[in-house]
């Protein structure tokens, strides 16, 4: 008699606790959440792909070499490896780790040149269009493109990228292989992060424009002095605009134009000199602009003077915008230099190979 009692008392309680959840409508259970793992090759792959990347933010530069599985993959491979695992992942976005990608080694150069992507910032579906061209190309050429071209005339085109114009002059906007390659291993990096969600857009710098390069230190002590000697008159609390234009017209006014071919000197043979050829008095306003933490680039083309001439210039980011500062002519002004455009825009460079 006590177990029955027992069991209704069971019984009446159950049915006042289930009362009393519906009183205050009980949600129901939310289904769980997959969890983002990288488990397989593929997932080892893609981990690679934003570790290389944690290796550029480090040196600069790309491993010539990642690992999976114990196996070790050249710069090629990988990139190629990149393109393919982007595709898949689109496409299967829930199976894609179940089946190996296959990337064959494929050749592949190290251009500086062919760089004249305008944009800062490059989106997931021109990012899809440059991995989809590098797929194609090495599908039939057994080596990656020195170049991807986004096309700037045929608004229907899944590439379409609009021309701008830089100093009167029109041109293609091309990534090289160099920019193309940390853009993939940035966008896997933000994948991996954000645990199986692709970035809206990424960076399409190939640098920070920061660091040290040939002919261009940023800690030697000419360099540094030359620095200081061009701020010198700025308040404590200068901008970085401020300290780009004093370096720019300091560059301009204090050294003067020499007319030979390439690099001889270097930023510290330059400002040691107190003159040198385009190149040469590039890397040493280059060099004064990293130094004091401005990002600063080497702009190359063919210039309209009196006549076509090969030119290089720098260029200095301030203000979220990238100035023209060419020391070469004392008649030039921050942003506005003395050639009226460029017959040829060669491309944007973080370290000057000639």
């Amino acid at each position: 008699m006590k177990k029955y009692l027992f069991i209704s008392l069971i019984a009446v309680l159950s049915a006042c606790a289930c009362g009393k959840d519906n009183d205050n409508k009980q949600q129901p259970t939310p289904d769980p959440v997959e969890e983002f793992t990288l488990d397989s090759y593929n997932g080892h792959f893609v981990q690679a792909l934003s570790d290389a990347y944690e290796v550029f933010e480090q040196t600069g530069a790309l491993p010539a070499t990642v690992n999976v599985d114990g196996l070790e993959y050249s710069k090629g491979k990988y990139i190629l490896a990149a393109c393919l695992l982007l595709d898949k992942i689109e496409k299967e976005p829930d199976t894609w780790q179940e089946v190996d990608i296959d990337a064959a080694p494929v050749a592949f150069g190290d251009e500086y040149r062919w760089n004249t992507f305008d944009p800062d910032v490059i989106d997931m579906q021109h990012i899809r269009y440059m991995a989809s061209r590098m797929v194609a190309f090495a599908q039939e050429r057994k080596q990656l493109p020195n170049y991807v071209t986004f096309p700037s005339d045929d608004q229907t085109s899944p590439g379409y990228m609009p021309q701008l114009t830089m100093v009167v002059t029109k041109h293609d906007n091309l990534m090289n292989l160099r920019a193309a390659m940390v853009v993939l291993a940035r966008t896997f990096n933000y994948f991996v992060k954000n645990k199986g969600t692709w970035p809206e857009e990424v960076s399409a710098w190939p640098s920070t424009y920061l660091d040290a390069t040939a002919n261009c230190p940023i800690d030697d002590p000419v360099v540094i002095a030359a620095r200081d000697e061009a701020i010198k008159n700025l308040p404590a609390t200068a901008t970085d605009r401020q300290k780009a234009e004093a370096i720019y017209e300091y560059a301009r006014d204090a050294w003067e134009w020499e007319n030979y071919m390439n690099t001889k000197k270097g930023a510290v043979g330059t400002i040691q000199a107190k003159g040198g050829n385009c190149c040469d008095l590039t890397h040493a306003t280059v060099a004064m602009c990293r130094a004091t933490g401005i990002p600063a680039r080497y702009l190359h083309g063919q210039c309209y003077y009196s006549t076509v001439t090969g030119h290089v210039i720098p260029e200095i980011y301030v203000d979220g915008k990238w100035w023209i500062a060419d020391p070469t002519n004392n008649d030039s002004t921050w942003g506005t230099p003395k050639w009226k455009g460029m017959e040829t825009f060669n491309g944007r460079y973080y370290q000057l190979e000639f």
